[in-house]
């Protein structure tokens, strides 16, 4: 085996230095360059976090202005729906209130010619005489509720003779109107002592009245009025006989 010099021991030692000493200059320069790109990603961390707080703000400050403004549309639209509400309420006021007074325009209109119809209805003679009140309220002192005695208002009240026409007129008579009259008829003498045993007709009256409501009436053995030309008109089916009630 040959022997390894001293020369040939320095010489690989010198390499091994030199290889050594680049390699830890490498490893160096690569220490150097991580160390700038983590700088660098730190850096971009720092912007990003004053981007994402700049964002915030703006978002919170967008979303306070929004708040803002949808609270104050729905204040503005609080008080436009209580103005409706107030229209509303004024509008159905005054439809009622016109209702009321069309529907005693139409009472007063008709109240005159009761007398005639009752003198024809109980077959006595034109110069009998009779009187004829409208809007009649009495009040049944033996049922009480809620601490008001029970009212009953008939529209008009002829008395002629012995006899006694009772009306009830409406601008518009429903079907259900008739259910109604005919309620109110059943319980009528316990509010009027004084018709005693006098024969009582009942009418229903109004300007126009539907056939089928007519029909429906005269079944029940009321009297069926309409005015025209100043004049109450039967709307009975001819052969109607009225009930008295």
């Amino acid at each position: 085996m040959a022997e390894i010099t001293t020369d040939v021991l320095q010489q690989a030692l010198k390499l091994l230095i030199e290889d050594s000493k680049k390699s830890r200059l490498r490893v160096d320069q690569a220490m150097a360059g991580l160390t700038d790109q983590l700088a660098s990603l730190a850096k971009q961390s720092e912007q990003t976090k004053l981007e994402l707080a700049s964002l915030a703000k703006q978002t919170q400050a967008e979303l306070a202005s929004l708040a803002k403004q949808t609270q104050t549309e729905l204040a503005s639209l609080s008080e436009e729906s209580k103005r409706t509400e107030r229209q509303v309420q004024q509008t159905n006021k005054q439809m009622g209130e016109l209702s009321q007074r069309m529907g005693t325009l139409v009472e007063d209109m008709i109240s005159p010619d009761m007398l005639r119809i009752l003198r024809l209805v109980a077959n006595l003679p034109e110069e009998t005489e009779g009187l004829v009140n409208v809007r009649v309220k009495r009040y049944y002192r033996g049922a009480v509720a809620n601490g008001h005695a029970h009212m009953i208002e008939l529209d008009a009240v002829a008395e002629c003779g012995d006899y006694i026409l009772v009306n009830e007129t409406k601008t518009t008579f429903r079907p259900e109107y008739v259910t109604d009259f005919l309620e109110k008829l059943a319980i009528m003498r316990d509010y009027f002592p004084e018709f005693g045993s006098r024969p009582v007709f009942a009418s229903i009256s109004s300007l126009r009245i539907d056939p089928s409501v007519a029909l429906r009436a005269s079944r029940q053995g009321l009297l069926v009025l309409t005015l025209a030309e100043g004049m109450l008109q039967f709307q009975n089916e001819p052969g109607f006989q009225p009930k008295p009630f």
